[in-house]
């Protein structure tokens, strides 16, 4: 064979190779994967460890995503630029928004289902492609309708038939919904009662009798003549398929039944704001019929209660509340109507003290070796002892309260200026003024209140 032939020869077998299926030399290099990963934007340990490749991803409106781009030629997942020399370049798609990085960030502020996808073109031309869904959690909410809240005309009858209603809002397509219904004849077990299960996009319904349908959870008894009020709240139970669950509370709404006797009934619950001091409290709760005739006079001895009396059916009744021992808690009062056969709860009247407390020397005069005494008067919610300070020449000085006395020592060689800073249980402060003691012959002699920002 001449060397010309040769030649052919081995030209043929290079071009047989390279015409040919390119397998040999992608088994040599091994197959190129392609993988998108989706993290939280702030996650920084091992990616590709612990967490797996999108397939869909749920997230909260409003929540911050870096996605990255991992490839493989083997076992190992890599999302840095180790197999950079086995493709071009990256073209990722999120809704409506390109992106050509290896890694990026993306901020999801609308809820609802966003397409993406990620395309490398491979050293070989081909396309290497992966779509993934992210799902945009809407925030779930739950309100309830009816009965509203303070209704008083249930049947108290024992075939009676009490639908619940409310509204759900939030809820996906790729989320499932259940609601619990919770209810009691006291506000503060109400989340300790719940009473069954039912589908978020229908009703709850009380059949038979109220205090049947919650009975077995509280004992409870209730006159033929008299109503009860049934507290009751809904969680809303949400769940995707990725097993993750969510919860959403609604508030407590409470309803009465109403009273077969010829009177109604009126509940009105009191509470003093921040009433601190153990004094007795004596409220005195006036009803005034549009007329201006007085129909009652109830009286209230608790920083907290519920005064209730019974009154005909009647429009433009005036309720007058008045506090007669703490005479800083300022009086209020209301009008309403009232309805034949009924309970009306009012809102909580809560009674607020405004007025600052006062103070003042125990005497003008004192001997130096004697504590220096003021009276610290209060006539609300009682002064707060851990916010009193005494400041002689700007030192605070140690001092004992004991109501109304405040007592504290003060070395004062020639005179010394004396500030005291407090407050009441309701946040009013102390006047801000402060006082001139001048030592005479071993006497101090108290002047004052001068007003000033700082003594």
């Amino acid at each position: 064979m001449n060397k010309f032939l040769a030649s052919i020869l081995f030209l043929s077998m290079c071009l047989l190779v390279s015409c040919g299926d390119d397998s040999l030399i992608r088994e040599s290099e091994g197959e190129l994967h392609q993988y998108v990963y989706g993290v939280p934007d702030r996650y920084a340990g091992n990616i590709v460890g612990n967490f797996t490749p999108l397939g869909n991803l749920y997230i909260e409106q409003g929540q911050t995503v870096r996605f990255y781009a991992g490839y493989s030629n083997g076992e190992q997942i890599y999302i840095d630029e180790t197999l950079q020399q086995y493709y071009g370049g990256h073209s990722w798609k999120i809704g409506d928004e390109d992106y050509n990085l290896n890694t990026f960030r993306h901020t999801f502020n609308s809820a609802g289902e966003v397409v993406g996808s990620l395309e490398t073109v491979d050293l070989y031309g081909d396309t290497l492609r992966n779509e993934f869904h992210i799902y945009v959690n809407t925030p779930n909410s739950i309100e309830l309708t009816y009965p509203y809240d303070g209704y008083n005309q249930a049947s108290p009858e024992l075939n009676q038939q009490q639908p619940l209603y409310w509204t759900i809002h939030g809820i996906d397509p790729w989320e499932t919904a259940l609601c619990q219904v919770f209810a009691s004849y006291y506000r503060d077990s109400v989340w300790d009662k719940p009473i069954g299960y039912v589908d978020c996009n229908s009703y709850a319904l009380l059949a038979g009798s109220l205090l049947d349908s919650v009975a077995y959870h509280e004992n409870k008894y209730v006159a033929q003549d008299s109503s009860f009020t049934l507290y009751w709240a809904i969680i809303l139970q949400t769940q995707i398929e990725t097993g993750k669950r969510e919860r959403d509370s609604s508030s407590i709404f409470h309803f009465s039944t109403r009273i077969l006797s010829d009177s109604s009934t009126i509940r009105i619950p009191i509470v003093y704001d921040r009433y601190r001091d153990n004094v007795l409290l004596q409220t005195q709760v006036h009803l005034i019929t549009a007329k201006g005739d007085t129909l009652k006079t109830l009286v209230n001895e608790s920083p907290s209660g519920t005064v209730t009396a019974k009154v005909e059916a009647q429009t433009g009744l005036k309720i007058f509340i008045e506090e007669m021992f703490r005479k800083e808690y300022a009086p209020e009062s209301t009008t309403i109507d009232i309805s034949p056969y009924t309970v009306l709860e009012l809102d909580t009247v809560r009674l607020g003290d405004a007025i600052p407390p006062q103070i003042a020397p125990f005497a003008p005069t004192i001997s130096i070796k004697d504590s220096i005494a003021f009276l610290v008067y209060d006539d609300g919610s009682g002064i707060n002892p851990s916010k009193l300070k005494v400041v002689v020449n700007r030192d605070t000085v140690e001092s004992d309260f004991h109501t109304p006395m405040l007592l504290f020592k003060a070395k004062c060689t020639l005179a010394c200026n004396v500030k005291i800073i407090g407050e009441d249980y309701a946040r009013n402060p102390l006047p801000q003024v402060y006082w001139y003691i001048e030592n005479k012959s071993n006497t101090y002699t108290i002047s004052g209140p001068f007003a000033s920002e700082e003594p």
